[in-house]
Protein backbone atom coordinates (compact mmCIF):
# COMPACT_ATOMS: atom_id res chain seq x y z
CA UNK A 1 0.00 0.00 0.00
CA UNK A 2 2.67 2.36 0.84
CA UNK A 3 4.78 1.99 -2.48
CA UNK A 4 1.08 2.29 -4.11
CA UNK A 5 0.00 5.66 -2.35
CA UNK A 6 3.80 7.03 -3.14
CA UNK A 7 2.97 6.02 -7.09
CA UNK A 8 -0.38 8.00 -7.00
CA UNK A 9 1.02 10.69 -5.56
CA UNK A 10 4.23 11.14 -8.08
CA UNK A 11 2.50 10.60 -10.57
CA UNK A 12 -0.81 13.11 -9.34
CA UNK A 13 -3.15 9.93 -10.31
CA UNK A 14 -6.02 12.20 -7.68
CA UNK A 15 -9.71 13.00 -9.48
CA UNK A 16 -11.68 15.81 -7.67
CA UNK A 17 -14.95 14.83 -7.87
CA UNK A 18 -17.54 17.54 -7.42
CA UNK A 19 -21.20 17.75 -5.57
CA UNK A 20 -23.29 21.08 -5.58
CA UNK A 21 -24.50 22.36 -2.55
CA UNK A 22 -27.88 23.84 -3.54
CA UNK A 23 -29.83 27.17 -2.20
CA UNK A 24 -33.21 25.86 -2.54
CA UNK A 25 -34.46 29.48 -1.93
CA UNK A 26 -32.62 31.01 -4.85
CA UNK A 27 -33.04 27.69 -7.11
CA UNK A 28 -29.32 27.80 -7.76
CA UNK A 29 -26.01 26.68 -6.73
CA UNK A 30 -24.05 28.21 -3.87
CA UNK A 31 -21.17 26.25 -4.69
CA UNK A 32 -19.42 22.47 -5.23
CA UNK A 33 -17.41 20.76 -2.19
CA UNK A 34 -14.42 19.09 -3.75
CA UNK A 35 -14.05 15.32 -3.30
CA UNK A 36 -10.86 13.00 -4.02
CA UNK A 37 -10.61 9.70 -5.71
CA UNK A 38 -7.65 7.62 -6.18
CA UNK A 39 -7.20 5.58 -9.32
CA UNK A 40 -9.80 3.33 -11.01
CA UNK A 41 -8.98 -0.63 -9.88
CA UNK A 42 -6.68 0.89 -7.19
CA UNK A 43 -6.61 -0.46 -4.10
CA UNK A 44 -6.86 3.32 -2.47
CA UNK A 45 -9.71 4.20 -4.76
CA UNK A 46 -10.93 5.51 -1.35
CA UNK A 47 -10.49 8.38 -0.25
CA UNK A 48 -11.13 6.47 3.10
CA UNK A 49 -8.14 4.10 2.49
CA UNK A 50 -6.32 6.39 0.58
CA UNK A 51 -6.45 9.00 3.59
CA UNK A 52 -5.55 6.18 6.23
CA UNK A 53 -2.83 4.83 4.39
CA UNK A 54 -1.34 8.54 4.19
CA UNK A 55 -2.12 9.02 8.08
CA UNK A 56 -0.50 5.84 8.75
CA UNK A 57 2.92 6.38 6.38
CA UNK A 58 3.08 10.06 7.54
CA UNK A 59 2.31 11.64 4.58
CA UNK A 60 -1.24 12.94 5.12
CA UNK A 61 -0.25 16.39 4.84
CA UNK A 62 1.57 16.50 1.27
CA UNK A 63 -1.70 14.26 0.13
CA UNK A 64 -3.85 16.72 0.88
CA UNK A 65 -2.06 19.58 -0.46
CA UNK A 66 -1.95 17.58 -3.88
CA UNK A 67 -5.76 17.19 -3.51
CA UNK A 68 -6.04 20.78 -2.90
CA UNK A 69 -4.52 21.59 -6.06
CA UNK A 70 -5.97 19.42 -8.40
CA UNK A 71 -9.01 20.47 -7.22
CA UNK A 72 -8.86 23.91 -7.62
CA UNK A 73 -7.33 23.42 -11.01
CA UNK A 74 -9.74 21.35 -12.00
CA UNK A 75 -12.36 23.66 -10.74
CA UNK A 76 -11.01 26.47 -12.48
CA UNK A 77 -10.77 24.71 -16.01
CA UNK A 78 -14.55 23.41 -15.32
CA UNK A 79 -15.59 26.80 -14.87
CA UNK A 80 -17.93 25.84 -12.29
CA UNK A 81 -20.39 28.70 -10.42
CA UNK A 82 -20.58 29.78 -7.23
CA UNK A 83 -17.81 28.50 -4.81
CA UNK A 84 -15.37 25.59 -3.92
CA UNK A 85 -15.23 24.14 -0.64
CA UNK A 86 -12.07 22.63 -0.42
CA UNK A 87 -11.41 20.09 3.16
CA UNK A 88 -8.78 20.36 5.02
CA UNK A 89 -7.80 18.99 7.87
CA UNK A 90 -6.73 21.35 11.25
CA UNK A 91 -3.11 20.00 11.06
CA UNK A 92 -2.47 20.72 7.10
CA UNK A 93 -3.42 24.87 8.00
CA UNK A 94 -1.01 24.96 10.94
CA UNK A 95 1.90 23.10 10.03
CA UNK A 96 2.15 24.37 5.96
CA UNK A 97 -0.51 26.41 4.48
CA UNK A 98 -0.86 29.23 7.29
CA UNK A 99 2.96 29.46 7.60
CA UNK A 100 3.87 29.66 3.66
CA UNK A 101 0.30 31.00 2.44
CA UNK A 102 0.62 27.62 -0.35
CA UNK A 103 -2.94 28.03 -1.15
CA UNK A 104 -2.92 32.03 -1.97
CA UNK A 105 0.42 31.26 -4.11
CA UNK A 106 -1.78 28.59 -5.72
CA UNK A 107 -4.95 31.11 -6.44
CA UNK A 108 -3.20 33.68 -8.06
CA UNK A 109 -1.01 31.14 -10.38
CA UNK A 110 -4.05 29.72 -11.50
CA UNK A 111 -6.15 33.11 -11.59
CA UNK A 112 -9.23 32.19 -8.86
CA UNK A 113 -10.26 34.55 -6.93
CA UNK A 114 -10.00 33.66 -2.95
CA UNK A 115 -13.43 35.25 -2.34
CA UNK A 116 -14.89 32.06 -4.14
CA UNK A 117 -12.53 29.56 -1.59
CA UNK A 118 -14.60 28.15 1.12
CA UNK A 119 -11.77 25.64 3.84
CA UNK A 120 -13.74 23.21 4.81
CA UNK A 121 -12.47 22.11 7.99
CA UNK A 122 -13.10 18.64 9.34
CA UNK A 123 -12.17 17.28 12.04
CA UNK A 124 -11.07 13.55 11.68
CA UNK A 125 -8.80 14.26 13.88
CA UNK A 126 -9.26 16.71 17.19
CA UNK A 127 -7.94 20.16 17.34
CA UNK A 128 -5.41 20.31 19.98
CA UNK A 129 -4.24 24.01 20.25
CA UNK A 130 -8.19 26.44 19.58
CA UNK A 131 -5.24 29.73 19.76
CA UNK A 132 -3.38 28.61 17.22
CA UNK A 133 -6.61 27.32 14.61
CA UNK A 134 -8.12 30.63 16.14
CA UNK A 135 -5.47 32.63 14.61
CA UNK A 136 -5.01 30.49 11.77
CA UNK A 137 -8.78 31.34 10.53
CA UNK A 138 -8.69 34.85 11.26
CA UNK A 139 -5.58 34.77 8.68
CA UNK A 140 -7.48 33.33 6.18
CA UNK A 141 -10.36 35.89 6.40
CA UNK A 142 -8.11 38.47 5.87
CA UNK A 143 -6.84 37.19 2.93
CA UNK A 144 -10.49 36.70 1.40
CA UNK A 145 -11.46 33.16 2.45
CA UNK A 146 -14.44 31.79 3.88
CA UNK A 147 -14.56 29.22 6.74
CA UNK A 148 -17.03 26.42 6.90
CA UNK A 149 -16.97 23.56 9.77
CA UNK A 150 -17.79 20.49 8.76
CA UNK A 151 -19.95 17.58 10.68
CA UNK A 152 -21.35 19.54 13.35
CA UNK A 153 -22.95 16.79 15.91
CA UNK A 154 -19.71 14.20 15.18
CA UNK A 155 -16.67 15.83 15.63
CA UNK A 156 -14.45 15.78 18.80
CA UNK A 157 -15.58 19.24 19.95
CA UNK A 158 -18.02 20.73 17.14
CA UNK A 159 -19.67 23.28 19.58
CA UNK A 160 -16.38 24.28 20.78
CA UNK A 161 -15.01 24.43 17.32
CA UNK A 162 -17.94 26.26 16.46
CA UNK A 163 -17.61 28.59 18.77
CA UNK A 164 -14.16 29.08 18.72
CA UNK A 165 -13.51 29.48 15.34
CA UNK A 166 -16.26 31.43 14.17
CA UNK A 167 -16.78 30.08 10.43
CA UNK A 168 -18.84 31.47 8.06
CA UNK A 169 -20.63 28.09 7.52
CA UNK A 170 -21.59 25.07 9.56
CA UNK A 171 -22.50 21.82 8.31
CA UNK A 172 -24.39 19.94 10.35
CA UNK A 173 -23.97 15.75 10.30
CA UNK A 174 -26.05 13.87 8.16
CA UNK A 175 -27.18 12.10 11.36
CA UNK A 176 -29.73 14.52 11.91
CA UNK A 177 -30.92 14.94 8.48
CA UNK A 178 -31.61 10.81 7.96
CA UNK A 179 -35.10 10.48 8.72
CA UNK A 180 -35.84 14.29 9.64
CA UNK A 181 -39.02 14.20 8.25
CA UNK A 182 -40.42 11.85 10.55
CA UNK A 183 -38.34 12.87 13.72
CA UNK A 184 -39.19 15.42 15.81
CA UNK A 185 -36.43 15.25 17.76
CA UNK A 186 -34.04 16.29 14.71
CA UNK A 187 -36.45 18.80 13.38
CA UNK A 188 -36.13 20.75 16.98
CA UNK A 189 -32.43 20.18 16.55
CA UNK A 190 -32.13 21.74 13.11
CA UNK A 191 -34.06 24.68 14.42
CA UNK A 192 -31.99 25.13 17.41
CA UNK A 193 -28.78 25.00 15.43
CA UNK A 194 -30.69 27.50 13.14
CA UNK A 195 -31.71 29.94 15.87
CA UNK A 196 -27.60 30.01 17.16
CA UNK A 197 -26.62 30.76 13.56
CA UNK A 198 -28.41 33.06 13.63
CA UNK A 199 -27.41 34.67 15.93
CA UNK A 200 -24.18 34.87 14.88
CA UNK A 201 -24.15 35.24 11.46
CA UNK A 202 -23.35 31.77 10.37
CA UNK A 203 -24.88 30.25 7.38
CA UNK A 204 -25.80 26.79 8.18
CA UNK A 205 -25.82 23.63 5.78
CA UNK A 206 -27.57 20.49 5.69
CA UNK A 207 -25.58 17.39 4.89
CA UNK A 208 -26.67 13.81 3.63
CA UNK A 209 -30.31 15.02 1.74
CA UNK A 210 -31.35 11.86 -0.18
CA UNK A 211 -35.24 11.95 0.05
CA UNK A 212 -37.41 14.61 -1.34
CA UNK A 213 -39.30 14.50 1.79
CA UNK A 214 -36.15 15.36 3.59
CA UNK A 215 -35.65 18.07 1.29
CA UNK A 216 -39.14 19.14 2.33
CA UNK A 217 -38.96 19.11 5.96
CA UNK A 218 -35.52 21.25 5.95
CA UNK A 219 -37.25 23.89 3.60
CA UNK A 220 -40.57 23.98 5.96
CA UNK A 221 -38.20 24.65 8.77
CA UNK A 222 -36.65 27.69 6.49
CA UNK A 223 -32.90 25.77 6.19
CA UNK A 224 -32.51 26.79 2.53
CA UNK A 225 -28.33 25.70 2.55
CA UNK A 226 -28.68 21.84 0.82
CA UNK A 227 -26.28 18.78 -0.03
CA UNK A 228 -26.50 15.31 -1.18
CA UNK A 229 -27.43 12.82 -3.32
CA UNK A 230 -31.38 14.02 -3.80
CA UNK A 231 -29.44 16.94 -5.76
CA UNK A 232 -26.24 15.13 -7.12
CA UNK A 233 -24.17 12.36 -6.40
CA UNK A 234 -20.28 13.27 -6.94
CA UNK A 235 -19.00 13.74 -10.31
CA UNK A 236 -16.23 14.83 -12.72
CA UNK A 237 -18.65 16.86 -14.78
CA UNK A 238 -21.46 18.72 -12.83
CA UNK A 239 -24.21 19.50 -14.74
CA UNK A 240 -27.08 22.57 -13.98
CA UNK A 241 -29.69 21.38 -11.35
CA UNK A 242 -33.04 20.31 -12.68
CA UNK A 243 -35.94 23.02 -11.74
CA UNK A 244 -37.58 19.95 -10.60
CA UNK A 245 -35.35 19.76 -7.40
CA UNK A 246 -36.92 22.96 -6.33
CA UNK A 247 -40.60 21.69 -6.83
CA UNK A 248 -41.02 22.38 -3.00
CA UNK A 249 -38.29 24.64 -2.28
CA UNK A 250 -40.33 27.76 -1.52
CA UNK A 251 -42.34 25.87 1.22
CA UNK A 252 -45.13 28.44 0.58
CA UNK A 253 -49.26 28.15 -0.66
CA UNK A 254 -49.49 31.12 -3.22
CA UNK A 255 -51.37 33.39 0.19
CA UNK A 256 -48.94 36.58 -0.43
CA UNK A 257 -49.18 36.06 -4.27
CA UNK A 258 -45.39 35.62 -4.92
CA UNK A 259 -45.71 31.63 -4.10
CA UNK A 260 -47.40 31.11 -7.41
CA UNK A 261 -45.51 30.69 -11.00
CA UNK A 262 -45.18 34.51 -12.26
CA UNK A 263 -45.01 35.42 -15.85
CA UNK A 264 -41.94 37.64 -16.34
CA UNK A 265 -42.52 38.57 -20.08
CA UNK A 266 -44.01 41.70 -19.44
CA UNK A 267 -40.97 43.16 -17.54
CA UNK A 268 -38.22 41.27 -19.39
CA UNK A 269 -36.56 43.36 -22.29
CA UNK A 270 -35.46 41.43 -25.18
CA UNK A 271 -31.60 42.45 -25.90
CA UNK A 272 -28.42 40.75 -27.03
CA UNK A 273 -25.65 39.23 -24.90
CA UNK A 274 -22.36 39.80 -24.80
CA UNK A 275 -19.64 36.86 -24.74
CA UNK A 276 -17.51 36.50 -21.24
CA UNK A 277 -14.35 37.14 -23.45
CA UNK A 278 -15.72 40.65 -24.81
CA UNK A 279 -13.15 43.09 -24.35
CA UNK A 280 -13.86 46.55 -22.77
CA UNK A 281 -12.98 48.66 -25.77
CA UNK A 282 -16.01 46.75 -26.79
CA UNK A 283 -18.48 47.28 -24.08
CA UNK A 284 -17.26 51.06 -24.45
CA UNK A 285 -18.25 51.33 -27.84
CA UNK A 286 -22.07 49.38 -26.94
CA UNK A 287 -22.71 51.46 -23.48
CA UNK A 288 -21.75 54.81 -26.04
CA UNK A 289 -24.26 54.04 -28.41
CA UNK A 290 -26.72 52.50 -26.27
CA UNK A 291 -27.28 55.19 -23.63
CA UNK A 292 -30.77 53.59 -21.94
CA UNK A 293 -29.38 50.56 -21.07
CA UNK A 294 -28.05 50.37 -17.18
CA UNK A 295 -26.33 46.65 -17.62
CA UNK A 296 -25.03 43.98 -20.32
CA UNK A 297 -25.54 40.33 -19.75
CA UNK A 298 -22.48 37.94 -19.87
CA UNK A 299 -23.03 34.99 -21.36
CA UNK A 300 -21.39 31.23 -22.31
CA UNK A 301 -22.92 29.22 -24.59
CA UNK A 302 -25.89 30.84 -24.56
CA UNK A 303 -26.59 30.49 -20.29
CA UNK A 304 -25.76 33.78 -18.31
CA UNK A 305 -22.46 33.99 -16.22
CA UNK A 306 -22.13 37.53 -15.20
CA UNK A 307 -23.72 40.80 -15.85
CA UNK A 308 -21.77 44.33 -15.95
CA UNK A 309 -23.47 47.61 -14.85
CA UNK A 310 -22.91 50.90 -16.45
CA UNK A 311 -21.65 51.94 -13.04
CA UNK A 312 -19.25 49.19 -12.54
CA UNK A 313 -17.93 50.05 -15.93
CA UNK A 314 -17.40 54.07 -15.67
CA UNK A 315 -16.06 53.70 -12.35
CA UNK A 316 -12.99 51.80 -14.24
CA UNK A 317 -12.98 54.25 -17.15
CA UNK A 318 -13.30 57.20 -15.21
CA UNK A 319 -10.10 56.29 -12.97
CA UNK A 320 -6.73 57.92 -14.02
CA UNK A 321 -5.33 55.94 -17.24
CA UNK A 322 -8.55 53.68 -17.06
CA UNK A 323 -9.05 53.27 -20.66
CA UNK A 324 -5.25 52.66 -21.36
CA UNK A 325 -5.07 49.65 -18.49
CA UNK A 326 -8.44 48.22 -19.21
CA UNK A 327 -9.11 48.56 -22.78
CA UNK A 328 -7.73 45.05 -23.60
CA UNK A 329 -9.09 43.13 -21.31
CA UNK A 330 -12.00 40.90 -21.09
CA UNK A 331 -15.64 41.45 -19.40
CA UNK A 332 -15.57 38.34 -17.36
CA UNK A 333 -12.96 40.09 -15.01
CA UNK A 334 -14.98 42.74 -14.23
CA UNK A 335 -18.16 41.12 -14.39
CA UNK A 336 -20.62 40.59 -11.36
CA UNK A 337 -20.86 36.33 -11.70
CA UNK A 338 -23.43 36.13 -9.55
CA UNK A 339 -26.35 38.32 -10.26
CA UNK A 340 -29.69 37.70 -9.95
CA UNK A 341 -30.94 35.19 -12.68
CA UNK A 342 -35.01 34.51 -12.48
CA UNK A 343 -36.87 31.72 -15.01
CA UNK A 344 -39.44 33.40 -17.24
CA UNK A 345 -41.91 31.97 -15.44
CA UNK A 346 -40.72 31.67 -11.47
CA UNK A 347 -41.81 31.39 -8.28
CA UNK A 348 -41.16 35.13 -6.84
CA UNK A 349 -41.45 33.90 -2.93
CA UNK A 350 -38.40 34.46 -0.91
CA UNK A 351 -37.27 36.84 -3.97
CA UNK A 352 -38.12 39.88 -2.45
CA UNK A 353 -36.12 38.57 1.32
CA UNK A 354 -32.94 37.81 -1.31
CA UNK A 355 -32.90 41.63 -2.42
CA UNK A 356 -33.43 43.02 0.62
CA UNK A 357 -30.55 41.25 1.67
CA UNK A 358 -28.24 42.13 -1.56
CA UNK A 359 -25.70 45.18 -1.41
CA UNK A 360 -26.85 48.45 -2.73
CA UNK A 361 -24.87 47.90 -6.05
CA UNK A 362 -27.32 44.83 -6.87
CA UNK A 363 -30.57 46.58 -5.63
CA UNK A 364 -29.46 49.27 -8.26
CA UNK A 365 -28.62 46.55 -11.11
CA UNK A 366 -30.85 44.53 -13.26
CA UNK A 367 -31.68 40.34 -13.08
CA UNK A 368 -31.41 38.38 -16.03
CA UNK A 369 -34.71 36.09 -17.18
CA UNK A 370 -33.93 32.68 -18.25
CA UNK A 371 -35.47 30.21 -20.48
CA UNK A 372 -34.97 26.55 -19.36
CA UNK A 373 -31.51 27.80 -18.11
CA UNK A 374 -30.57 29.76 -21.55
CA UNK A 375 -30.54 33.72 -21.44
CA UNK A 376 -33.71 35.25 -22.39
CA UNK A 377 -33.54 39.20 -21.59
CA UNK A 378 -32.70 41.59 -18.90
CA UNK A 379 -35.23 43.27 -16.65
CA UNK A 380 -35.23 45.57 -13.83
CA UNK A 381 -34.63 45.11 -10.64
CA UNK A 382 -37.47 48.65 -9.62
CA UNK A 383 -39.81 46.60 -12.12
CA UNK A 384 -39.86 42.82 -10.14
CA UNK A 385 -40.24 44.58 -6.72
CA UNK A 386 -43.51 47.12 -8.01
CA UNK A 387 -44.71 43.09 -9.60
CA UNK A 388 -43.91 41.69 -6.41
CA UNK A 389 -45.52 44.37 -4.16
CA UNK A 390 -48.64 44.38 -6.35
CA UNK A 391 -49.09 40.78 -6.43
CA UNK A 392 -48.68 40.91 -2.29
CA UNK A 393 -51.26 43.60 -1.77
CA UNK A 394 -53.72 41.89 -4.37
CA UNK A 395 -53.75 38.75 -2.66
CA UNK A 396 -53.67 40.51 1.01
CA UNK A 397 -56.86 42.01 -0.02
CA UNK A 398 -58.67 39.03 -0.70
CA UNK A 399 -56.76 36.00 1.43
CA UNK A 400 -59.04 34.18 4.19
CA UNK A 401 -58.08 35.81 7.14
CA UNK A 402 -57.85 32.52 9.10
CA UNK A 403 -56.16 30.12 7.17
CA UNK A 404 -54.44 33.44 4.60
CA UNK A 405 -54.73 31.43 1.45
CA UNK A 406 -56.02 32.80 -1.72
CA UNK A 407 -59.80 33.66 -1.45
CA UNK A 408 -62.16 33.44 -4.65
CA UNK A 409 -60.31 36.27 -6.57
CA UNK A 410 -56.93 35.16 -6.57
CA UNK A 411 -58.42 31.56 -7.07
CA UNK A 412 -60.14 32.50 -9.73
CA UNK A 413 -57.55 34.46 -11.46
CA UNK A 414 -55.24 31.03 -11.24
CA UNK A 415 -57.71 29.10 -12.87
CA UNK A 416 -57.83 31.69 -15.66
CA UNK A 417 -54.49 31.76 -16.29
CA UNK A 418 -54.40 28.14 -17.01
CA UNK A 419 -57.35 28.10 -18.86
CA UNK A 420 -55.68 30.84 -21.04
CA UNK A 421 -52.26 29.19 -21.41
CA UNK A 422 -54.39 25.81 -21.92
CA UNK A 423 -52.44 24.65 -19.02
CA UNK A 424 -54.38 21.45 -18.10
CA UNK A 425 -55.74 20.81 -14.54
CA UNK A 426 -57.72 19.30 -12.31
CA UNK A 427 -59.91 20.98 -10.10
CA UNK A 428 -60.33 19.70 -6.76
CA UNK A 429 -63.59 20.67 -4.09
CA UNK A 430 -63.24 19.95 -0.66
CA UNK A 431 -65.65 20.03 2.34
CA UNK A 432 -66.00 18.69 5.25
CA UNK A 433 -67.95 16.27 6.90
CA UNK A 434 -70.24 16.74 9.77
CA UNK A 435 -67.77 19.95 10.44
CA UNK A 436 -71.29 21.83 11.94
CA UNK A 437 -72.32 19.23 14.70
CA UNK A 438 -68.42 19.80 15.73
CA UNK A 439 -68.52 23.51 15.70
CA UNK A 440 -72.45 23.49 17.56
CA UNK A 441 -70.36 20.49 19.84
CA UNK A 442 -67.51 22.40 20.76
CA UNK A 443 -67.86 26.02 19.55
CA UNK A 444 -65.95 28.17 16.97
CA UNK A 445 -62.91 28.80 18.65
CA UNK A 446 -62.08 24.43 18.75
CA UNK A 447 -63.67 24.35 14.99
CA UNK A 448 -61.52 27.10 13.70
CA UNK A 449 -58.39 24.53 14.60
CA UNK A 450 -60.13 21.94 12.51
CA UNK A 451 -60.24 23.97 9.45
CA UNK A 452 -56.81 25.02 10.09
CA UNK A 453 -55.45 21.32 10.59
CA UNK A 454 -57.13 20.86 6.94
CA UNK A 455 -55.21 23.88 5.67
CA UNK A 456 -52.01 22.30 6.55
CA UNK A 457 -53.04 19.11 5.56
CA UNK A 458 -53.33 20.31 1.76
CA UNK A 459 -49.78 22.78 2.29
CA UNK A 460 -48.08 19.65 2.92
CA UNK A 461 -49.69 17.44 0.06
CA UNK A 462 -49.49 19.62 -2.96
CA UNK A 463 -46.58 20.46 -4.96
CA UNK A 464 -46.32 24.42 -4.46
CA UNK A 465 -44.35 24.61 -8.30
CA UNK A 466 -47.72 22.84 -9.84
CA UNK A 467 -50.91 22.90 -7.15
CA UNK A 468 -52.70 26.24 -6.02
CA UNK A 469 -55.00 25.79 -2.92
CA UNK A 470 -57.70 28.67 -2.09
CA UNK A 471 -59.71 28.76 0.21
CA UNK A 472 -63.53 30.28 -0.35
CA UNK A 473 -64.74 30.64 3.05
CA UNK A 474 -65.82 28.18 5.98
CA UNK A 475 -64.72 24.75 5.48
CA UNK A 476 -64.83 25.21 1.61
CA UNK A 477 -61.15 24.88 -0.35
CA UNK A 478 -60.81 24.13 -3.88
CA UNK A 479 -57.32 22.95 -5.38
CA UNK A 480 -56.25 23.78 -9.02
CA UNK A 481 -53.92 20.37 -9.57
CA UNK A 482 -51.29 20.47 -12.50
CA UNK A 483 -49.52 17.11 -10.33
CA UNK A 484 -50.44 14.36 -12.68
CA UNK A 485 -50.68 11.79 -9.20
CA UNK A 486 -53.43 14.50 -7.34
CA UNK A 487 -55.21 11.81 -6.93
CA UNK A 488 -52.74 9.74 -4.39
CA UNK A 489 -52.70 13.81 -2.94
CA UNK A 490 -56.29 14.14 -2.67
CA UNK A 491 -55.96 10.37 -0.68
CA UNK A 492 -52.93 11.30 1.39
CA UNK A 493 -54.78 14.77 2.18
CA UNK A 494 -57.48 12.85 3.29
CA UNK A 495 -55.53 9.87 5.70
CA UNK A 496 -53.37 12.82 7.21
CA UNK A 497 -56.54 14.92 8.21
CA UNK A 498 -58.08 11.95 9.60
CA UNK A 499 -55.04 10.86 11.44
CA UNK A 500 -54.99 14.37 12.87
CA UNK A 501 -59.10 15.38 13.92
CA UNK A 502 -59.51 12.79 15.90
CA UNK A 503 -56.79 15.17 18.61
CA UNK A 504 -59.37 17.70 18.42
CA UNK A 505 -62.19 15.63 19.88
CA UNK A 506 -62.70 14.95 23.71
CA UNK A 507 -61.47 11.61 25.21
CA UNK A 508 -65.35 10.31 25.39
CA UNK A 509 -66.42 10.85 21.65
CA UNK A 510 -62.98 9.34 20.59
CA UNK A 511 -63.64 6.06 21.82
CA UNK A 512 -67.16 6.72 20.66
CA UNK A 513 -66.15 7.46 17.45
CA UNK A 514 -68.65 11.00 17.02
CA UNK A 515 -70.20 13.32 19.28
CA UNK A 516 -73.95 13.59 19.72
CA UNK A 517 -75.65 17.06 18.55
CA UNK A 518 -78.89 18.43 17.07
CA UNK A 519 -79.42 17.90 13.46
CA UNK A 520 -80.99 20.61 11.05
CA UNK A 521 -84.54 19.63 12.45
CA UNK A 522 -83.40 20.37 15.96
CA UNK A 523 -83.42 16.32 16.72
CA UNK A 524 -80.62 14.99 18.81
CA UNK A 525 -78.52 13.09 16.16
CA UNK A 526 -74.67 10.57 16.65
CA UNK A 527 -72.76 11.95 13.87
CA UNK A 528 -69.33 10.43 13.36
CA UNK A 529 -65.91 12.16 13.49
CA UNK A 530 -65.46 14.64 10.91
CA UNK A 531 -64.60 13.38 7.45
CA UNK A 532 -63.01 15.27 3.90
CA UNK A 533 -65.32 14.52 0.83
CA UNK A 534 -63.78 15.86 -2.40
CA UNK A 535 -65.50 16.57 -5.81
CA UNK A 536 -62.49 16.61 -8.72
CA UNK A 537 -63.42 18.01 -11.93
CA UNK A 538 -61.32 17.95 -15.19
CA UNK A 539 -62.64 21.01 -17.58
CA UNK A 540 -62.73 20.39 -21.17
CA UNK A 541 -60.18 23.80 -21.94
CA UNK A 542 -61.60 23.96 -25.66
CA UNK A 543 -65.00 24.15 -24.38
CA UNK A 544 -64.88 25.74 -20.47
CA UNK A 545 -65.58 29.34 -21.53
CA UNK A 546 -64.40 31.19 -18.03
CA UNK A 547 -63.35 29.97 -14.33
CA UNK A 548 -67.72 30.01 -13.65
CA UNK A 549 -67.77 26.83 -15.56
CA UNK A 550 -64.86 25.03 -13.76
CA UNK A 551 -66.67 26.22 -10.63
CA UNK A 552 -69.69 24.53 -11.77
CA UNK A 553 -68.01 21.47 -12.38
CA UNK A 554 -66.07 20.97 -9.04
CA UNK A 555 -69.53 22.03 -7.46
CA UNK A 556 -70.94 19.33 -9.37
CA UNK A 557 -68.61 16.71 -8.32
CA UNK A 558 -68.80 17.97 -4.73
CA UNK A 559 -72.30 17.93 -4.17
CA UNK A 560 -72.35 14.19 -5.23
CA UNK A 561 -69.69 13.20 -3.17
CA UNK A 562 -71.30 14.49 0.28
CA UNK A 563 -73.64 11.94 -0.17
CA UNK A 564 -71.12 9.24 0.28
CA UNK A 565 -70.07 8.13 3.54
CA UNK A 566 -66.71 8.61 5.29
CA UNK A 567 -63.61 10.08 3.02
CA UNK A 568 -65.03 10.10 -0.30
CA UNK A 569 -63.64 11.18 -3.82
CA UNK A 570 -65.85 11.66 -6.33
CA UNK A 571 -64.06 12.49 -9.95
CA UNK A 572 -66.79 14.34 -12.30
CA UNK A 573 -66.69 13.14 -15.58
CA UNK A 574 -68.22 15.58 -17.05
CA UNK A 575 -65.82 18.17 -18.68
CA UNK A 576 -67.94 20.72 -20.05
CA UNK A 577 -71.38 22.40 -19.10
CA UNK A 578 -72.68 20.48 -21.94
CA UNK A 579 -71.47 16.86 -20.80
CA UNK A 580 -72.55 14.16 -19.02
CA UNK A 581 -72.14 13.32 -15.22
CA UNK A 582 -70.83 9.65 -14.02
CA UNK A 583 -68.43 8.41 -11.20
CA UNK A 584 -64.87 7.39 -11.72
Amino acid sequence: MDRELDRIIKLRQLTPLFMPIANTRERKVLGYEALIRGPEGSPLHSPASLFKVAHRTGRLLELELLCREVSIRRFKYLNLPGKLFLNVTPATLLESDFQCGMTLQLLNKVGFDAERMVIEITEQFPIEDYTLMRDATCHYRELGFEVALDDLGAGYAGLRSWSELRPQYVKIDRHFIEGIDGTPIKQEFVRTIQEVARSIQCQVIAEGIERVEEHRTLNDIGLVLQQGYYFSRPVALPQQLEESLFRFSNGGTGSDGVGIPQDLTPITTIRPAIDQQTLLCEVERIFREQSDIKSLPVVCQDRPVGLLSRETFLSLYLNPFGRELHDRKPVSEFMDPNPLILEECTVLAQVNQQINQSDASRVRSDFIVTNHGRYLGTGSIFDLLKLITDLQLRHARHANPLTQLPGNVPFNDEAGRRMQKREPFVVCYLDLDNFKAFNDCYGYERGDQVILLLAQCMKSCIDDSRDFIGHIGGDDFLILFGSEDWQQRCQRIQQLFTDGVLNLYDADERLRGGIYALDRKGERTFFDIATVSIGAALPDLELCRSHHDVSVLATDAKRIAKKQPGNSLFINQRRWLGGQAGAA
